[in-house]
């Protein structure tokens, strides 16, 4: 089997599946559209990004790529579109949590909200954002006390925030990690030139991803720093060797809902 194979019976040479192709691999071949079906380009197929943009273009299921063929690959249900409407209240809806309820989380219902996110573009399809979950407790506080004490070496330098925060600490609240059931950390190797991008990307669409069970997320911003500049703080993380955190998020179930959409700075938008 080549890269693609095509059931004839199937393919009616609409021609998509080349338009889709991101690399330009899938030529018509002679006599498209009246004779003649897709095929690849022989001398470009190492450029196959495995990405499945063919496969999923073609609207009969008459074409299969060598690593993922269309019966493996399930058809979009009929309404999946969400409306702008949908849409704007599903984003505008979204809050950073910092109040959690002291309710543990199922690992299926994190592995769920994973399977989701692991379909967010990365660059050149490379899927290569790794992800950390942490439900221990005394683990997580580990973590905010770590960056905790890289704070107070901050504390005569007069950055801002670290005198509000180190008081918050003494009195027993958790500014870093917000006493969160859960943590859940992206991180790639460190010579990927993608991985920071695919890993904000990832982030982003989990934010939106955990929404629908139940749960809401805040952005580990402040563990994030310190893992970057603090090694102690990354030796805790205990990552794979060669590996780093590219941002992380706490995940729980919220204590309370809101019930209104803040308002927000206007866009800046420059046409050209």
């Amino acid at each position: 089997m080549g890269l693609i194979s095509i059931d004839e019976s199937k393919c009616r040479r609409c021609g998509y599946c080349a338009r889709a192709c991101p690399v330009g691999i899938i030529a018509l071949g002679d006599g498209f559209p009246t004779t003649g079906f897709p095929t690849t380009i022989e001398k470009i197929e190492k450029g196959c990004i495995t990405c499945g943009h063919c496969v999923a273009a073609c609207p009969t299921a008459a074409l299969s790529h060598c690593r993922m063929a269309s019966n493996e690959c399930l058809p979009l249900e009929a309404g999946w579109l969400l409306t702008p409407e949908q849409v704007g209240q599903l984003v505008k809806g979204r809050r950073s949590i910092r109040n959690f309820r002291k309710e543990p989380l199922n690992r299926d219902v994190i592995e769920q909200v994973i399977d989701i996110v692991r379909y967010a573009p990365t660059g050149m399809n490379t899927q290569t954002v790794s992800w950390k979950v942490i439900l221990d407790e005394q683990e997580i506080q580990f973590l905010s006390l770590a960056v905790i004490e890289w704070l107070r070496t901050l504390e005569g330098e007069q950055v801002h925030g670290v005198k509000g925060m180190l008081k918050a600490w003494e009195r027993g609240r958790d500014p870093i990690l917000r006493k969160a059931p859960a943590l859940i950390i992206a991180h790639g190797a460190v010579d990927d030139p993608i991985i920071l991008s695919s890993s904000t990307i990832a982030l982003a669409t989990l934010d939106l991803a955990a929404l629908p069970f139940g749960l809401g997320t805040c952005w580990a911003g402040f563990l994030h720093q310190a893992a970057l500049s603090s090694p102690g703080v990354a030796t805790a993380l205990a990552l794979p060797a060669g590996h780093r955190m590219y941002g992380g998020v706490m995940i729980g179930y919220p204590e309370f809902e809101y019930a209104r959409i803040p308002t927000r700075n206007p866009a800046k938008v420059t046409w050209g």
